[in-house]
């Protein structure tokens, strides 16, 4: 496939009419656009937001429905909770398992001042989180806590304390969610085409950042990538965005979201061997069990040591 391929392809995806951006960046995320009612199950309706899992920006999703148990049926959203605040419920964002904080070197870079940072990025401080003993307690038992957490897919809980999960708050915080995740959207869309050098470049580009409320820029590669850093933050992109552009890149920026952390409360740091990424060339290890049961025809990945 060459990239003439691939830039027809995205092209029809656009030219087709089918799909639209989302008026307003926050309504594309339950936990930014979904009011709670206080003390009480469900969402305000009058005032919330959200634009629905069909809405006219989704190209591709994967769909789970809130019917978890542990008889087999695993057909709610599993990962969701991982990225939950760790034991802290904070409403509308529920409780999880505290992973997947986020450097504030990415903050720092590509988020501030964007208007694409609170409907993407939990502030502890900013929103009046970091404090009490509930977050004490959650602090103290957080492993590279950063003050920043992901919104965009965090677990969601009621106005009075109880997991939004299902539609009365009786499903575990843990089993059932069932938040869709986004594969491709159509911002991811415009951006790929601008990329790959379509006549419309600007067009496209003006469209994203307009949605975000922010003016025109020059279309060049690098400020391409970067908006797809700012607009797709913790989507699943990022990590083969800077791949395909050199593991040279790739190692660059993953060095330097080295950050200061705190491990149960106790300052530690956080840092990435640039060198081991360039040796693996992004490649994560194989299993050795499953090189062993192989009987060696499975090769080690370059710069992985047996």
């Amino acid at each position: 496939m060459t990239k003439a391929d691939a830039l027809a392809a995205v092209e029809d995806v656009i030219s087709s009419g089918k799909y639209s951006l989302v008026d307003d960046f926050k309504n594309l995320w339950p936990a930014s656009s979904l009011v709670p009612i206080p003390n009480s199950v469900g969402w305000d309706t009058e005032k919330s937001t959200y634009a629905g899992d069909q809405n006219s920006e989704i190209i591709l999703a994967q769909r789970f429905t809130p019917t978890q148990d542990y008889d087999g049926n695993n057909d709610s959203n599993r990962w969701l909770v991982m990225l939950g605040m760790r034991s802290l419920n904070a409403t509308p964002y529920g409780k999880g398992w505290g992973a997947c904080t986020i450097s504030p070197a990415f903050i720092e870079k590509y988020l501030d001042k964007d208007p694409r940072f609170t409907p993407s990025v939990i502030d502890m401080s900013a929103e009046g989180i970091a404090q009490g003993n509930d977050f004490n307690s959650s602090f103290l038992d957080w492993r590279e806590y950063t003050g920043y957490t992901i919104k965009k897919y965090s677990p969601l809980v009621y106005g009075n304390g109880l997991p939004g999960t299902n539609s009365d708050g009786t499903a575990g915080f843990q089993e059932c969610n069932a938040n869709q995740w986004v594969i491709m959207r159509y911002a991811d869309v415009l951006l790929m085409a601008a990329e790959l050098g379509s006549s419309n470049a600007s067009t496209y580009m003006h469209l994203v950042r307009s949605r975000a409320g922010l003016d025109d820029i020059a279309v060049t590669q690098q400020n391409i990538m970067d908006e797809r850093a700012r607009e797709l933050a913790f989507e699943g992109h990022r990590y083969w965005d800077l791949l395909r552009q050199g593991v040279d890149v790739a190692a660059d920026a993953i060095a330097a979201s080295s950050a200061a952390v705190f491990n149960g409360g106790v300052e530690s740091t956080v840092s990435y061997d640039r060198s081991l990424i360039i040796a693996t060339k992004g490649l994560s290890q194989i299993p050795e069990d499953q090189i062993t049961l192989s009987n060696g025809v499975l090769k080690q990945n370059p710069g992985w040591t047996r």
